[in-house]
């Protein structure tokens, strides 16, 4: 009965997540779940933040504009301004070309950890620079 409990949940989560139009009401109607539970869902599983990295992910924004690009090149109206998105997408590309220093650290750790299981030495060869790089990262953020 847990499994499937759970089941309904991951469904239920991936809807709510993938349909930005949908509210936890539409949610509990279509998965037969009773609003309160669904509700609780999505604070302990965090489906709003889940959802808005979702719509924000490069891959889905540039799904939507190849959808704005078809239908405008079908004859309908465009449903944003040209000049909006040209400006959007120059202040993605910047944030797309600089290292957040903390991403920058999770992977020079997951990396050492890698190196390690493979080569210890090797790995105590190469920590040194992978911090000396995250200092020059963060040095590089503040100047």
């Amino acid at each position: 009965m847990a499994k499937s409990k759970d089941s309904i949940r991951l469904k239920a989560e991936a809807h709510y997540i993938e349909n930005i139009d949908a509210d936890l009401k539409e949610v509990s109607e279509l998965f037969d779940a009773h609003y309160d539970t669904i509700r609780d869902w999505a604070k302990k599983y965090d489906w709003e933040e889940k959802r808005l990295n979702f719509h924000a992910s490069p891959t889905i924004i540039k799904q939507k504009l190849q959808q704005e690009t078809i239908s405008i090149m079908n004859g309908g109206l465009p449903k944003f301004s040209a000049d909006a998105v040209s400006k959007l997408m120059a202040s993605l590309d910047r944030c797309d070309k600089q290292a957040d220093p903390i991403v920058v650290q999770r992977i020079l750790r997951e990396l050492d950890n890698f190196i390690s299981r493979l080569d210890p030495g090797f790995a105590n060869k190469c920590t040194p620079y992978h911090k000396m790089f995250l200092q020059h990262r963060i040095k590089m953020e503040t100047s």
